[in-house]
């Protein structure tokens, strides 16, 4: 075993300049003949026949070295197109995300005109409801009103911003569908149906 293991220690210099040329690299060649030399010697460590079954310590360190080489190529191959995949697809997702951003914008303008375009009353119960949260008999306390009315506000306001969808969806076909959709009250949505 002592002799394995000076003989692989001899050889350990020519493995490495041998490295070094072979990758250009003297980090990587520092790696691998470390490498290289942990595995010949785990191996040597493991069986104790080994200083008979290895006939040149030379020839077993070149070949695990060359295999680790060959280990080290494919590793960077499988990094390098996972990292190209990866920056594709976020390259192409950041792409898709301005798109996105600048139809809804377009889309958040569009609703805001359309509001804006509302009787006062109508605009006022929509936005407590929609924006706020507001329930039905919350606005109807709140303003005054029956909750028949708050119902009826709701339900044309929705449909005004449904149209103004509509419209900008036939404008801007590539447009993403939008994940808001405008929510009818529970008792108009059975007699709508």
């Amino acid at each position: 075993m002592p002799d394995l293991i000076r003989d692989l220690l001899l050889h350990y210099r020519d493995l490495l300049r041998h490295l070094t040329h072979r990758l250009r690299n003297p980090d990587d060649a520092a790696d691998i003949a470390q490498s290289t030399f942990e595995q010949v010697y785990q191996h040597a460590m493991a069986s104790p026949d080994a200083t008979t079954a290895v006939e040149s310590p030379r020839a077993l360190l070149f070949r695990t070295a060359h295999n680790l080489c060959i280990d080290q190529a494919r590793h960077r191959q499988v990094v390098q197109a996972w990292a190209d995949d990866r920056k594709a697809t976020q390259t192409g997702q950041a792409v898709l995300s301005t798109e996105h951003i600048a139809a809804y914008r377009q889309l958040v303008e569009r609703v805001v005109a359309q509001l804006e375009q509302l009787p006062p009353r109508r605009r006022e119960v929509f936005l407590l409801f929609r924006a706020h949260g507001h329930t039905q008999t919350e606005i109807a306390m709140r303003l005054q009103i029956t909750e028949a009315a708050v119902a009826k506000h709701v339900v044309r306001a929705t449909l005004d911003c449904a149209r103004a969808f509509a419209e900008l969806s036939h404008e801007l076909p590539a447009t993403p569908e939008p994940s808001f959709r405008p929510r009818m009250p529970p008792m108009l949505a059975e007699e709508h149906h």
